[in-house]
C-alpha cells in the first residue's frame, strides 16, 4: 500500500488536475468596475411625484434589475425598474435610457410601464425581425410578493384577482423604444397553475434558424407555495420557457423543468448556439455556488434535466448569457457574465466555443457586481454589459472589446 504522504500527494495531484479552469483568478485579466459608465443612479425623488402606503417616507428613487438591447437602428437601450427606495416591491416602474453612441451617452429616462402603488417588475427585452421591441414584465399588487416579507404577504395562485395573483405582460414599441403600447395579460399561457409568478429579468432572444426560426423564447422562473414539515408555507422554485411564433401575439410554454440534483433554478436566461441547440443558464437556489444549465433541441418546447455547471461559479445571483456574432464558418461562440462565488462582486465575463457545454471567464470586472445584462455592440465589435454596482447605488455600462475575451 503507498505510504500516506504519497497517497496525499496523488490526492492533490488528482485535485489540481481537476480544478475549473475559472478559479484561477489571479490568470484573468481584470477591468475595475468604477470604469463603467453610470447610466443610472439613486437621486432624490422630485417634488410632486405622489408617495402612498409603504413609500410615503421614501426620498430617493432606486435603480434595479437590467436589461439591455442593442436594435437594428443601432440604438442601446438600457431597462431597469425604478423604486421608491430599494425594495423589491416598491411601487416600481419600468423605465428605460437610449445611447445612439455606443454608451458613450445616454438620453432622458422613458416610462415603458407604471402602475400606481402596484409593482412592475423584471423587464425581459428583444427586438424581432420586423423592427418591433417586446418587452415582457410582471405586474405585483400592492402589499403582495412571491414570499412574506415583513408588512407584504405571500401572493395567491391564479389568474384573476389582481389584488392577490401576479400577473404577466408584454409591451411593444414600434419606433425604437421612445414610446410604449398598452399591456397585454398573458398569465394564462405561461404561468403553471400551481405557481405564483411567471417572471425573469434580462432578454428574451428570438431564433436565427433551424425549423423554428422566427420563434420568440422567453425564459422565466415561478415561486411554487409548499408546506414544510411543520405545516408551514415555505417555497420551491421551477423554470420554464414560454415561446410564440406568432411575433408574440400567442404563447405556449414548455413543462417545468426537471432539476434532479441540490438547489432550485431560479432567475435564468436562453441563447441559441450556432448548432441549433438552446442553452438555458439559471440561479442556483440553496445549491452549490455554481450555475445550473440546461438543454432544449427542439426550440425551447422540451429540455435536458438540468445539471450544475462546474465551468460557472457563482453565488445565487441573475445573470446573462448571449451569442456573439457569427464567425467565417458560420458559428458562433455565446458569452456569459454572472458574479463570483465569493459574493456579488468580481463580475466574471465567460465564453463558450462549444455550444455552451463549457465556459471559461476572460475577463473580471473587479468591485460590486450583482444582476447584469450583456448584449452585443451595434458595431459587433464588443460585448456590451449593463451591471448593479456600488451596493446598488449605481448601475453601470461598460463595452469590452471581443478581441479580449478569446
Amino acid at each position: 500500500m503507498p505510504s500516506l504522504t504519497i497517497r496525499i500527494s496523488l490526492v492533490v495531484a488528482f485535485a489540481v488536475c481537476f480544478l475549473p479552469p475559472l478559479l484561477h483568478a489571479a490568470e484573468v485579466p481584470t477591468i475595475a468596475g468604477d470604469e463603467g459608465v453610470v447610466v443610472f443612479a439613486i437621486r432624490p425623488i422630485p417634488d410632486g411625484v405622489p408617495k402612498l402606503g409603504h413609500g410615503k417616507n421614501a426620498k430617493q428613487y432606486g435603480y434595479r434589475i437590467p436589461s439591455l438591447l442593442t436594435t437594428a437602428k443601432g440604438t442601446v437601450i438600457a431597462f431597469t425598474e425604478r423604486r421608491l427606495g430599494l425594495h423589491d416591491h416598491a411601487q416600481n416602474d419600468i423605465v428605460l435610457k437610449r445611447s445612439t453612441d455606443g454608451g458613450k451617452n445616454w438620453g432622458p429616462k422613458i416610462i415603458v410601464h407604471e402602475d400606481g402603488m402596484n409593482s412592475i417588475n423584471d423587464p425581459l427585452s428583444v427586438q424581432l425581425s420586423n423592427g418591433r421591441i417586446l418587452v415582457m414584465f410582471a405586474r405585483f399588487p400592492y402589499g403582495r410578493h412571491a414570499r412574506k416579507s415583513g408588512w407584504i404577504q405571500m401572493a395567491e395562485p391564479g389568474y384573476d384577482d389582481p389584488k392577490l395573483n401576479i400577473f404577466t405582460y408584454v409591451t411593444y414599441s414600434d419606433d425604437d423604444g421612445l414610446t410604449w403600447s398598452e399591456p397585454k395579460n398573458i398569465s394564462r399561457s405561461v404561468k403553471p397553475k400551481h405557481w405564483l409568478n411567471a417572471n425573469s429579468p434580462g432578454a428574451m432572444i428570438q431564433l436565427k434558424q433551424g425549423s423554428h426560426k422566427e420563434r420568440i423564447v422567453a425564459p422565466l422562473w415561478g415561486t411554487v407555495p409548499v408546506k414544510n414539515s411543520e405545516g408551514k408555507v415555505v417555497r420551491n422554485w421551477e423554470v420554464v420557457t414560454a415561446y410564440s411564433d406568432d411575433n408574440g401575439l400567442t404563447w405556449k410554454r414548455s413543462e417545468p423543468l426537471n432539476d434532479p440534483e441540490k438547489g432550485f433554478p431560479n432567475e435564468c436566461q436562453v441563447a441559441e448556439a450556432s448548432n441549433g441547440h438552446l442553452v438555458m443558464i439559471s440561479r442556483n437556489q440553496s445549491g452549490e455556488k455554481r450555475r445550473k444549465k440546461a438543454f432544449s433541441k427542439d426550440g425551447g418546447a422540451t429540455w435536458t434535466d438540468i445539471k450544475t455547471d462546474p465551468t460557472l461559479p457563482s453565488v445565487a445571483c441573475m445573470g446573462s448569457i448571449i451569442p456573439g456574432p457569427k464567425k467565417a464558418d458560420g458559428n458562433w461562440n455565446l458569452y456569459a457574465t454572472f458574479p463570483s462565488s465569493q459574493g456579488r462582486k468580481n463580475g466574471q465575463i465567460a465564453i463558450s466555443t462549444d455550444h455552451g457545454q463549457t465556459f471559461s471567464v476572460k475577463k473580471v470586472v473587479t468591485g460590486a457586481f450583482a444582476y447584469s445584462a450583456s448584449q452585443i455592440s451595434p458595431d459587433g465589435k464588443s460585448l456590451l454589459c449593463l451591471y448593479e454596482a456600488n451596493g446598488y447605488k449605481k448601475m453601470r455600462f461598460l463595452a469590452i472589446p471581443l478581441s479580449e475575451l478569446e
